[in-house]
């Protein structure tokens, strides 16, 4: 009786250091989404893979084209001998790393990820200047970063309202990186209600109807 007793015992022991080694040192998963939604609220919406290409090549194509024109916020630009002079952008890699879609499809939320070359962050100076200043712990001269931004748009077919909605981070070293950054700002807010501001993540179903859509894009 005694030996099942200690057996029993040593067993639990086991279970309990696993479980709380596992849930601190892991967190259970490397990276902890939607950890702040309650079940209640989650938004879950399922959309066939087709859709999600093409609306991922329609988003890039519009992404592009926001490069271009250097609109918001993709308005990158140094000051040369005074002047003002955007940088050249037209031949970044575009990545929608991901599309959150309302439970009607009439509106989405996504995460954008553009590769950079590290030379654009260096134009007007010397190689050697910039290599000192790579020195100083500036990105390196070779090489490439990683700037993140989210978006959301109101869509219609394949017709897409889009505006910036505030999450950025840049000069990620690694898009692994970048997008990690984005996802933890984008689902793991912890909501907070107050008469000025309610924070929602994305895969909160109240985001989609919180006030942000009807300021940032009013009437679409």
């Amino acid at each position: 009786m005694k030996t099942k007793i200690v057996l029993y015992s040593v067993v639990s022991v086991i279970i309990i250091a696993v479980f709380i080694y596992f849930k601190n040192i892991f967190g259970w998963l490397e990276f902890r989404s939607n950890n702040y939604t309650k079940k209640e609220f989650k938004s879950l919406v399922e959309v066939s893979k087709k859709e999600y290409s093409e609306d991922s090549l329609i988003l890039v194509s519009i992404i592009r084209a926001r490069i271009n024109s250097h609109k918001e916020p993709y308005n990158n630009a140094i000051i040369i001998n005074g002047n003002k002079a955007f940088i050249n952008d037209t031949l970044n890699r575009i990545y929608i790393d991901s599309i959150f879609y309302s439970p009607n499809f009439n509106k989405i939320a996504f995460l954008v990820i553009i590769e950079n070359d590290n030379k654009k962050l260096y134009k007007g100076i010397t190689k050697n200047e910039a290599y000192n200043l790579e020195r100083q712990g500036n990105l390196p001269y070779e090489g490439s970063h990683f700037d993140g931004t989210s978006f959301i748009a109101k869509k219609n077919n394949k017709n897409f309202d889009v505006c910036s909605y505030g999450h950025s981070f840049i000069n990620s070293k690694t898009y692994k990186e970048n997008s990690t950054l984005l996802r933890e700002a984008c689902l793991n807010h912890v909501v907070k209600n107050n008469k000025k501001q309610c924070i929602y993540n994305f895969d909160d179903i109240r985001f989609w109807s919180c006030e942000d859509w009807n300021i940032l894009l009013p009437n679409k």
